[in-house]
């Protein structure tokens, strides 16, 4: 009995670990040049692969679903990082508490523009 409770109890604090994700996420100083857009960039740009991010965890029942908001963040840093400008979204996957899935993730390709 007292080893299936010290088992659960590191189930939890697995989730209860990731709780930082929900502060609210800071747009890094290479985050700040990027834009995010659904259109194409302009036609100066240069490719530089695709970037991804999300916000929220797997672990529904102790956390909360991420937003698209601080999803758009970590791609603006994320993208920042690799010297990005110029985001263009590709894809959006909103939770899915349902399939105990709060993770909002967005999908994009990155591009340095001029």
């Amino acid at each position: 009995m007292v080893r299936r409770l010290g088992v659960a109890t590191l189930a939890l604090a697995g989730c209860i670990a990731t709780s930082a994700e929900y502060l609210p996420v800071a747009l890094t100083p290479d985050g700040e040049l990027v834009t995010l857009s659904d259109d194409d960039p302009p036609a100066a740009c240069e490719e530089i692969g695709p970037v991804q991010a999300s916000h929220g965890t797997q672990c529904n029942a102790f956390g909360r679903c991420g937003s698209r908001d601080s999803a758009a963040i970590a791609l603006r840093n994320t993208a920042g990082a690799h010297g990005a400008t110029w985001v263009r979204i590709d894809r959006e996957v909103p939770p899915c508490p349902e399939q105990d899935n709060c993770l909002f993730g967005l999908r994009g390709t990155a591009y340095r523009c001029p």
